[in-house]
């Protein structure tokens, strides 16, 4: 009996239909298996706090004033800051959180753009009764939101640590490598929270670099939510109100003469290190007390889970902490 071509056909597309489905099953299954297991493993380090109606997680250390505010870069949390926090908390009192939706912090229904980040973090520290002057210490995405917080919240802003920053306008400056780059990457966070729950992400390692040096268990919570559908969710969004988020910080104009350390990676893209950091140095321009500083050996990720170069960071972040002390006459 003859079969024909356009049956064997179907019977094949069939056949990997199931194959594919199977394997779908499967990824889920171990999906959903890993993910109980990590929430078994990690549990929150700090408190939470409502914020209109969001819990929010918030890890407060230390003693003194100003109080030290740490804001993660896109993708990340505040496991990031296992390094530096706790050696900062030995000078003065230093608070990391998750923003909403991402790490342990509950989604939010409200936009994602730089204004209201800046306005949900300046209630969270209220609501947590954190007093000010704060000086924002932020890595990467996070300097955006930064330096909305001081445009703000001037009275409540004594100075800036900006840790590799993003410009606001390095996509539209960085010519075609550089708008690729970001495609690639924006691309590929829009899918991750629909890859994480089949399983593939986890296969894959996704985003290891981010936790890689980083000490445990900090290190392994960071990697936990980097497999975490509803974390990949809050960056997927945060990623999609990029260029909003790069238009309202442009908008925010200079710093006076408000302190401000600025720290770039020796290697951000190979292909474009120098001009990324000729716009770090353009970001230290926007005060008149700044100071710039390449950290020697680093990378975007290094300068906050490799020790050696956190420690960098600590330092930039000592010292902008005692020009506010010396300048409000704060006691330590």
């Amino acid at each position: 009996m003859k079969i024909s071509a356009s049956k064997i056909t179907s019977r094949a597309v069939l056949g990997l239909g199931a194959v594919a489905a199977t394997l779908t099953a499967s990824g889920a299954l171990y999906q959903l298996f890993a993910s109980k297991r990590d929430r078994k493993r990690h549990t929150p380090i700090g408190r939470f706090v409502d914020v209109d109606g969001v819990r929010m997680h918030l890890n407060d250390q230390g003693e003194g004033s100003p109080t030290v505010v740490l804001e993660a870069g896109l993708t990340s949390m505040s496991a990031q800051w296992a390094w530096i926090q706790p050696a900062v908390a030995n000078f003065t009192r230093v608070v990391s959180y998750d923003r909403a939706g991402l790490g342990f912090s509950a989604a939010c229904a409200h936009p994602r753009d730089a204004r209201s980040t800046a306005e949900r973090l300046h209630s969270l520290l209220h609501k947590a009764e954190i007093p000010g002057p704060y000086v924002i210490a932020a890595h990467s995405m996070g300097g955006l939101f930064a330096r909305m917080f001081a445009h703000l919240y001037p009275d409540e802003t004594a100075g800036l640590v900006l840790i590799d920053s993003v410009h606001p306008d390095q996509r539209r400056r960085g010519g075609t490598a550089v708008d690729w780059q970001h495609s690639l990457v924006f691309g590929q966070l829009m899918a991750a929270p629909y890859l994480a729950r089949v399983g593939v992400l986890r296969l894959n390692h996704y985003r290891a670099h981010m936790a890689t040096g980083l000490p445990k268990p900090e290190g392994d919570l960071l990697l936990a939510m980097s497999n975490a559908p509803s974390h990949l969710r809050g960056t997927s969004e945060e990623a999609a109100a990029f260029n909003t988020i790069c238009a309202q910080a442009r908008a925010c104009g200079t710093l006076g003469d408000l302190p401000l350390a600025v720290l770039s990676s020796e290697s951000w893209f190979s292909e474009w290190d120098n001009a990324w950091h000729s716009l770090q140095r353009e970001i230290a321009e926007l005060s008149t007390n700044s100071t710039f500083r390449i950290v020697p050996g680093s990378n975007h990720s290094s300068l906050i889970t490799i020790r050696e170069h956190a420690n960098e960071v600590i330092e930039a972040i000592r010292g902008v902490v005692d020009q506010v002390r010396n300048k409000y006459k704060l006691a330590a």
